[in-house]
């Protein structure tokens, strides 16, 4: 399988959060940079040149906003994921309108590895596909007989 090693920039100013977003969403070959602040970012960024920005949205501070406004229109190619700690359609609105590419709640911390490299997506699929030796496996859903 073909590796995909990708730049992450993981920002927040809390350290348990993003040690848990590098866990989640880095592979073990990946470089990552994390930022305590917004303002940290913006300042690494030229340096760095992330693929992928996951940024720590709760709460969404007119710092954090305007940090996603100026990450996309200065670098373009960077796709920034907004985390908040919950599925709150406000902090969504927000984040998407700065320009962020998707929204990851904390309780779903394991999508980020996907949103931070869609093309991982592809490649496991291809390795999946690689590994079952060609043959057609049959499918089976098991439901619940309890309501």
């Amino acid at each position: 399988m073909k590796t995909v090693l990708k730049k992450l920039m993981i920002v927040d100013e809390r350290a348990l959060l993003r040690l848990l977003v590098r866990r989640a969403a880095a592979a073990p070959l990946d470089t990552v940079l994390e930022c305590q602040s917004a303002n940290e970012a913006l300042t690494a960024m030229g340096s760095f040149q992330p693929d992928c920005v996951l940024m720590g949205v709760t709460p969404p501070t007119t710092e954090v906003l305007a940090a996603i406004r100026s990450i996309r229109v200065e670098h373009p190619n960077v796709r920034v994921v907004a985390v908040g700690h919950f599925h709150e359609n406000r902090v969504q609105r927000l984040a998407a309108e700065a320009g962020a590419a998707g929204y990851v709640a904390t309780e779903n911390l394991a999508q980020l590895f996907l949103l931070a490299a869609p093309e991982r997506l592809s490649l496991m699929a291809g390795a999946c596909q690689a590994n079952d030796g060609g043959r057609k496996k049959e499918r089976r859903t098991i439901r619940s007989s309890q309501p």
